[in-house]
């Protein structure tokens, strides 16, 4: 049963991601001296990214930034500076404020074709997985979309149906290029291989129109094709999913406990 934390809104949402982000960060740094982080695109995450880069909020001063190494969980297929870049999100909201090195940023190759910067991050996810003993990635941070997608894995992704070459030369891929047609264009995103390699998945969501999308993920009738954030379903029993959501988007869910 994954975590549930339910706030009034998207400000308190983003307070609370930031608070349990940091404390992962904090474990993680204190343990191995690193922590490897995956983040998300998408408009959920702004404020939250805001929030970790304020120099008079708590979270920016706790966490060492330099120990950090980065990670996206997907990207659009333009170039870093696009405005609908989520590596460009984050480098306006937050990298451009805080120092962490640029080899230990790994953003995913928008500029270049899908198939090409899914092949490119399937490579960087793999050394990655050679230099850990553990999971890829101490922390995950998710959103969902209105139709349950995650990351860029949609409703009837060649990734959950099997219709994609996803045999790497001796394990499936971790990352790959992928055709949307809800939306005519290409994506490159992080296989559900990858996305549930994490100590921790924090899955955050505000608003009404992410309220039927999450009651389908946490308590619908599962059919992982249809609505892909059911995927976290998967994970062994336990509190390495967390999902925070504001009141609005718990509004459709059948029990949802209240921060």
């Amino acid at each position: 049963m994954a975590r549930l934390t339910v706030v009034e809104n998207k400000a308190a949402m983003s307070e609370a991601a930031a608070g349990r982000i940091t404390t992962l960060i904090e474990a993680a740094v204190a343990s191995r001296g690193m922590a490897a982080v995956s983040l998300t695109g998408g408009s959920t995450p702004d404020l939250l990214y805001q929030l970790l880069a304020d120099p008079r909020r708590p979270w920016r001063q706790r966490i060492d930034w330099e120990r950090l190494h980065l990670f996206w969980g997907d990207e659009r297929e333009v170039p870093p500076d696009h405005p609908e870049s989520n590596y460009g999100l984050a480098h306006r909201l937050l990298l451009q404020h805080v120092m962490i090195p640029d080899t230990q940023i790994h953003r995913m190759r928008g500029e270049l074709p899908a198939s090409d910067a899914g092949r490119l991050y399937d490579a960087v996810l793999r050394a990655r997985r050679d230099q850990t003993a553990g999971p890829l990635f101490d922390v995950m941070l998710l959103g969902i979309g209105e139709n349950a997608h995650i990351a860029s894995i949609f409703p009837e992704s060649p990734l959950l149906l099997g219709g994609a070459d996803l045999s790497g030369p001796q394990e499936r891929l971790l990352a790959a290029g992928v055709f949307v047609p809800e939306l005519g264009t290409w994506r490159i995103t992080m296989t559900p291989t990858a996305l549930l390699d994490s100590a921790a998945i924090v899955m955050i969501a505000a608003g009404a129109s992410k309220a039927d999308a999450v009651a389908a993920a946490i308590d619908g009738p599962l059919d992982v094709p249809r609505y892909p954030a059911q995927l976290l379903r998967e994970v062994e029993p336990g509190e390495r999913v967390e999902w925070i959501i504001d009141s609005a988007a718990a509004a459709r869910l059948r029990a949802a406990p209240r921060a």
